[in-house]
């Protein structure tokens, strides 16, 4: 189960962070215009800021690896009842309506 969240505001910077999690792993990342500056390390139990040191600095507030890690918990839960009440869905496997042919090439539209 995951989460992705991505805001830009008139194109100038795009933030973006991951929430996701499985049976025995999870991720927390917050990045800004693709640079990550802070992940959670659940096996060291901390907060990680990747930052160079080449740039200023920005420190997310002390909280934050707790807050990861109870929507860890979270995450965790909801995909426990999630795949209980998705346990009996069968799986669709629909064929497409119609033959999907893909072109060796790159194609330049109004080039023959």
């Amino acid at each position: 189960l995951s989460c992705v969240l991505s805001v830009s505001a008139d194109g100038l910077h795009e933030d973006f962070s991951i929430t996701g999690c499985s049976d025995s792993d999870g991720e927390v990342m917050y990045s800004l215009d693709g640079e990550e500056l802070w992940y959670a390390d659940f096996i060291n139990k901390k907060g990680v800021e990747p930052q160079p040191s080449f740039i200023d600095h920005m420190t997310y507030e002390e909280g934050t690896y707790d807050n990861a890690e109870a929507n860890q918990q979270i995450c965790k839960q909801n995909l426990k009842m999630t795949a209980k009440v998705m346990k009996d869905f069968p799986l669709e496997f629909d064929p497409p309506s119609s033959p999907i042919v893909y072109s060796r090439d790159n194609v330049e539209l109004g080039e023959n």
